[in-house]
C-alpha cells in the first residue's frame, strides 16, 4: 500500500462510489467481473468505515449476482447520507497519526507529499504496486447490502424461476431486521410490510393469549389481510394498528416482483401454510446480545425498561418455543453499528 491507496480508502469511506454511477455502470461491472479471477478465500464484503464496504468481485458469492443488481446496490448506497467532507478530513487526520506512529507501510513524509499534490476532491486510482499485489476488483456499497448478499442470490434465483419472491425477516429485537429490510426493499423498489403494524390490540391481550408463544402479535389478522392478499396477487390492502394512539390506519402495499416482510413473530407457525404456497424465503437475523441492547437503548430511550422487562421475554419465549432460527432458510448476522 502506498499513500494514494490509503487516501483512496479514506475517500471511499466518506464519499462512496458516486463517480462510477455515470455511464454504463452495469456494463463496467460486467466487464470487471469477466476480468477478475475468482478467489474463494475473499469475503463478499470488506468493511471500510462509515457504514460502507468494498463488495469484492472476486468473491464467489458476489459473482453470482447479476451486474445490474450490483449497480443497483451502488445506487441505493449513494441515495443514503454519507460522511462527506467531515468524515474524509477525520479519516485523513487518523491516517496522518498512523503514519507519524510508523504504523503504515509508507512514511509520514511520503504521505504529506502526496496530499500536497492532491486537490482533496478528485477520486484517485490504486497504485501499480497495489494492483500487482492484490488485483483489487470491487464496488463500494453500504455494509447492509453486503450482509444481504446470500439473500439477494436466492431472490435472483426465485425471480428467474417464478418471476416473484417473498422474503420474510425475523429475529430478536435490535438485531437489524428493519434496517436490512429497508435496504432490501430499496434495492428491489418496494416497501416492507412491518409486523409492528400487527401488535395485538389491548382488548385482545388476555392472560391466556399472552401465555401463547407469539400470542402478542395479531397473527390472525396478518394471515387474513396480508398473506391472503399476497396469495391473490395484485395490491394488498391492510390495516395498521398504531400502538401509541390506538388508531387504525389503512395501508396499501403495491404489487411488485419482490415483497419484503419484516419483524418479530413474522415466522409464526400460523403462517407456515401460506408461506409454503408463496415459496417464501425465511431469513433469521441476529447479532451479539450486547450489540442488540446497545441499539435498543439508543432507539427506545426511556421505553427501554419496558422492552427489557416485557417485550424481550415474550419474544425470547416465541423464538425458543418454535425454534425460529433452525426453521429459517438463511441466518444473517448484522454488522455492529458505528
Amino acid at each position: 500500500m502506498e499513500p494514494v491507496d490509503a487516501v483512496k480508502l479514506v475517500y471511499q469511506s466518506a464519499f462512496g462510489c458516486g463517480h462510477l454511477l455515470s455511464g454504463d455502470c452495469a456494463g463496467w461491472v460486467e466487464e470487471e467481473l469477466a476480468h477478475a479471477a475468482a478467489c474463494r478465500d475473499v469475503p463478499a464484503l470488506t468493511p471500510i468505515g462509515g457504514g460502507l464496504g468494498r463488495l469484492n468481485l472476486a468473491a464467489p458469492a458476489v459473482r453470482e449476482l447479476p451486474p445490474e443488481r450490483i449497480a443497483g446496490m451502488m445506487r441505493v448506497t449513494m441515495a443514503q447520507p454519507l460522511g462527506g467532507e467531515a468524515a474524509m478530513n477525520a479519516g485523513l487526520e487518523a491516517l496522518r497519526e498512523l503514519a507519524r506512529a510508523g504504523e503504515t507501510p509508507f512514511s509520514e513524509e511520503s504521505l504529506e507529499a502526496f496530499l500536497g499534490g492532491w486537490d482533496g476532491h478528485t477520486p484517485v486510482s490504486h497504485s501499480p504496486a497495489y494492483r500487482a499485489a492484490y488485483a483489487p476488483a470491487y464496488r463500494v456499497v453500504c455494509e447492509d447490502l453486503g450482509t444481504l448478499v446470500p439473500v439477494v442470490i436466492r431472490i435472483e434465483r426465485l425471480l428467474a424461476e417464478t418471476g416473484r419472491a417473498l422474503v420474510v425477516l425475523d429475529g430478536p429485537c435490535g438485531s437489524g431486521k428493519s434496517t436490512l429490510a429497508d435496504a432490501l426493499a430499496a434495492l428491489y423498489h418496494t416497501r416492507p410490510i412491518r409486523m409492528d403494524d400487527f401488535f395485538l390490540p389491548p382488548a385482545l391481550r388476555t392472560e391466556e393469549r399472552l401465555r401463547q408463544p407469539g400470542g402478542n402479535v395479531h397473527y390472525e389478522r396478518f394471515r387474513d389481510e396480508v398473506l391472503a392478499g399476497l396469495m391473490r396477487g395484485g395490491d394488498v390492502a391492510y390495516r395498521r394498528y398504531d400502538c401509541r394512539s390506538g388508531a387504525w390506519v389503512d395501508r396499501l402495499h403495491r404489487a411488485a416482483p419482490v415483497a419484503v416482510i419484516e419483524g418479530s413473530y413474522s415466522h409464526h407457525p400460523a403462517f407456515a401454510q401460506a408461506y409454503a404456497a408463496l415459496g417464501a424465503l425465511r431469513v433469521y437475523v441476529h447479532t451479539a446480545e450486547e450489540e442488540r441492547i446497545k441499539r435498543l437503548r439508543m432507539r427506545e430511550g426511556e421505553r427501554f425498561f419496558t422492552f427489557q422487562t416485557r417485550w424481550i421475554p415474550l419474544e425470547k419465549s416465541y423464538i425458543e418455543a418454535y425454534d425460529i432460527k433452525s426453521g429459517a432458510d438463511i441466518a444473517l448476522e448484522s454488522q455492529p453499528w458505528a
